[in-house]
């Protein structure tokens, strides 16, 4: 027996080790369904002694199915790395990829720079700190999903046109197949899921933000500390975790790690992404970022479970997250 706690952060005791299943994600844009069973799942799956056999990073339960009318969601992204094949970096070679993924994204351009940026903030804005430039292929299906790839890594992300999770898990699945099948890729070495959502506060209520999230979010900024008439610029926290994977693994040991971000963030802040946001108005920020980086199997079946088990932790995180004024807000409604 385990003790776990509830959505509501309350303590209970319940049995580990109950079987797995699929989830869907509630951070979409209108008709979001989320798990339907309040059973706990081990966390990733294994299955014929693969990497990751069990995920567990956060004490919270399964969210219940619901949906959200006005999300916060800004950006979701799916990534996998792997070793460098030389060939994904001329024409000839991303071909065949090209072919596998046409139905899904119809549209492809080459991209000479990327530049990846981090988060940088203060009072007068926001600056971007110089990163690696890269060559990669930009593919789109001209209607919101974008998917970048390079010689040793692929990332797919969508923006406002976020839906559901099932999609995405398709559509994530289709990139590994491609992969697989497309550029004879051997090896995975690092998996992550990522979901930025930016809560911009409404003109005349500079305090929303204390009542959308729980104060174990927000922190002592939220609170009588800051001083009638002290205006809040900023305030950003950034928490990194790491869960040993549970279990017999037939690769090497590998810790699943999470960042999560949080925090008020002035306008014009830049938040970084495949395409950097910079919400107009102060808003608060919460990215939560799960990955697993070990050598393993390119196994496209296996890595989308994982996928998915690093998303539930993604899921309930978030569900968590919202305070009952936020769940008003946003629309949150459970499915029953």
């Amino acid at each position: 027996m385990t003790k776990l706690r509830d959505a509501r952060g309350r303590r209970s005791r319940r049995p580990q080790g109950r079987e797995l299943r699929p989830v869907g994600t509630g951070i979409g844009r209108v008709t979001v369904l989320y798990p339907t069973s309040p059973r706990r799942p081990p966390a990733v799956c294994c299955h014929g002694g693969t990497l990751l056999e069990r995920l567990l990073v956060f004490g919270l339960d399964v969210a219940p199915r619901y949906r959200l009318a006005r999300p916060p969601l800004v950006q979701a992204f799916g990534q996998i790395r792997f070793p460098v094949r030389s060939k994904l970096s001329t024409l000839e070679g991303v071909a065949p990829v090209q072919e596998l993924l046409e139905s899904t994204f119809p549209f492809m351009q080459q991209q000479q720079q990327v530049q990846q940026v981090s988060l940088l903030v203060g009072p007068a804005g926001a600056s971007a700190a110089g990163g690696q430039p890269a060559q990669q292929w930009q593919f789109d299906d001209g209607a919101g999903w974008t998917l970048g790839l390079s010689a040793d890594t692929a990332t797919l992300s969508v923006g406002p046109k976020y839906g559901e999770f099932g999609e995405f898990s398709n559509r994530f699945r289709a990139v590994l197949s491609a992969l697989a099948d497309g550029a004879s890729v051997p090896r995975a070495d690092r998996l992550g899921v990522r979901y930025v959502n930016i809560a911009e506060v409404p003109p005349g209520d500079p305090d929303a933000w204390r009542r959308w999230f729980r104060p174990e979010l927000t922190g002592w900024s939220a609170t009588e500390t800051v001083a009638d008439g002290t205006r809040l610029l900023t305030s950003i926290t950034q928490s990194q975790l790491a869960a040993p994977a549970v279990g017999e693994l037939s690769g090497p040991d590998a810790e699943i790690q999470a960042i999560v971000r949080h925090g008020l963030v002035p306008a014009n802040t830049m938040v970084p992404g495949v395409l950097p946001t910079q919400p107009q108005g102060p808003a608060y920020l919460l990215d939560i970022d799960l990955f697993v980086e070990a050598p393993q199997p390119f196994d496209p079946s296996e890595l989308s479970r994982q996928l998915t088990m690093l998303h539930d932790q993604i899921d309930r995180f978030f569900f968590w997250a919202l305070a009952e004024d936020g769940a008003t807000y946003f629309g949150r409604e459970i499915l029953r």
